[in-house]
């Protein structure tokens, strides 16, 4: 085995056309190689980039809001871990700026308003956060009574809702 195996390499070490083939055919599998990677990554980044895309911006204000309360509300003593869930009441509201045109008739004045465009584009006066609904908190510690005070009026402090619509609980 090991004879017939020297005897194909030297005839193929002879042949010149044979080691051009070789490296050709080397060549086309690395390219091919490489376009199958390049390609299965930019397919990841963009699955990647439309999963985040795919979020609303309330959604995203909604996440960040929760992210921001488990860090701090973690912090306080006696909480242990903790969970948070915002539920939002809308999205978020815009204010256009408007332009009003005021013309004279023959049976009076007509006025006509209009929104503001800059290159195609309305120009936003004002955003408006979407309402928080309600937050629901699933903590550790949140078996005693001070620990659970402690959350709702941190909770409050950081987000203006009410004390019905905030919830604390006692995670497992």
């Amino acid at each position: 085995m090991l004879d017939k195996f020297a005897s194909w390499f030297a005839k193929f070490k002879s042949s010149r056309k044979a080691q051009i083939g070789l490296a050709i055919l080397v060549a086309v599998i690395a390219i091919f190689l490489c376009y199958i990677f390049l390609k299965s990554d930019k397919q990841q980044n963009e699955q990647s980039s439309s999963v985040s895309s795919q979020l609303s911006d309330s959604e995203q204000y909604a996440l960040a809001l929760e992210s921001r309360l488990k860090t701090i509300l973690s912090k306080v003593k006696g909480v242990g871990n903790v969970d948070v869930l915002v539920t939002l009441g809308s999205g978020y509201e815009y204010v256009y700026a408007t332009e009003q045109t005021i013309k004279e008739t023959s049976s009076g004045q007509v006025v006509t308003t209009e929104i503001v465009l800059v290159s195609g584009e309305p120009v936003i006066e004002k955003k408006i956060y979407p309402s928080i609904q309600g937050v629901l908190v699933s903590a550790s510690g949140a078996n005693d009574v001070g620990v659970k005070l402690n959350l709702i009026s941190a909770i409050q402090t950081v987000i203006d809702i009410p004390n019905e619509n905030i919830t604390i609980m006692q995670a497992n």
